[in-house]
């Protein structure tokens, strides 16, 4: 289901007065609970290692998302720099000794990664807009958007309400690229105060019939701030109940890693 199709449901079934910025902060509520914990993603990556042997981790991910770094064909283990390539050694009586392992520095090192979740990207530019409607480009100043992503553009009076990014360039300002014959409608070419918001187009983590949890977790949390508490713990049962379904449903079907003992030969 598209998360603004839960929307809609919502506000068919319990008109509120909360709007729909924060109903996609509590569709993100839910869609990174299930990300996290349930309906884990892994990719693998390639990472350049610079002189003084460290790399960059992808963006947006953390050290708790990665599992595995391989370097050279060898697994690294995660450690900090306390225990990093080093042995230390401890005889009764005397201090400590540290003996430094060094290793041979690689050139690029295998990531393996826990995919964070993305929340939704509410994206929005108010600003100067010039259109070329000779080759279907927007020109705006700042952009936030990416090639893929569905807009919004209002200029004047007049809207275009789905108009697709193919993609973005930079020539002394950032250009939107849109299908050919897609600005031909706009009579106005120029604003100062044009308006591009994203249409949000990201569905829920979770099919059919589960995706009625982000519906009960909206309501319970309109009712909660609303302090009707009964009818907030009606909704996180309907929604605690799903939710157990979805996991029961998942754990037969999601990939497995490899299961060993450790020190066991």
């Amino acid at each position: 289901m598209y998360i603004n199709d839960v929307i809609r449901q919502v506000r068919s079934y319990y008109p509120s007065e909360y709007d729909t910025d924060e109903m996609y902060i509590w569709c993100d509520e839910v869609s990174s609970m299930l990300i996290v914990e349930d309906r884990h993603t892994y990719r693998r990556m390639t990472l350049p290692v610079s002189d003084d042997g460290s790399f960059l981790l992808p963006e947006g991910v953390d050290m708790e998302n990665i599992v595995y770094v391989i370097s050279g064909g060898t697994v690294v283990n995660k450690e900090d720099m306390r225990e990093y390539g080093n042995r230390k050694f401890y005889v009764k009586g005397l201090n400590g000794k540290v003996v430094y392992n060094p290793v041979r520095r690689p050139v690029s090192v295998e990531v393996d990664y826990l995919v964070p979740y993305q929340p939704i990207r509410r994206v929005r530019y108010h600003g100067g807009v010039t259109l070329d409607k000779e080759n279907s480009e927007l020109r705006i100043d700042v952009c936030e958007f990416i090639a893929g992503d569905t807009v919004r553009l209002t200029m004047g009076d007049e809207t275009i309400e789905q108009l697709p990014v193919l993609g973005i360039r930079y020539d002394d300002g950032y250009i939107l690229s849109v299908p050919l014959g897609s600005l031909d409608l706009m009579t106005e070419t120029k604003s100062d105060q044009g308006l591009i918001v994203r249409v949000v187009t990201d569905l829920t983590v979770c099919p059919p019939p589960f995706d009625s949890m982000y519906t009960d977790y909206i309501l319970a949390k309109i009712n909660m701030y609303q302090r009707d508490m009964e009818s907030y713990n009606q909704f996180m049962t309907a929604f605690n109940s799903r939710l157990a379904a979805y996991k029961r449903w998942i754990i037969s079907r999601m990939p497995k890693g490899e299961g060993r003992f450790k020190n066991w030969w």
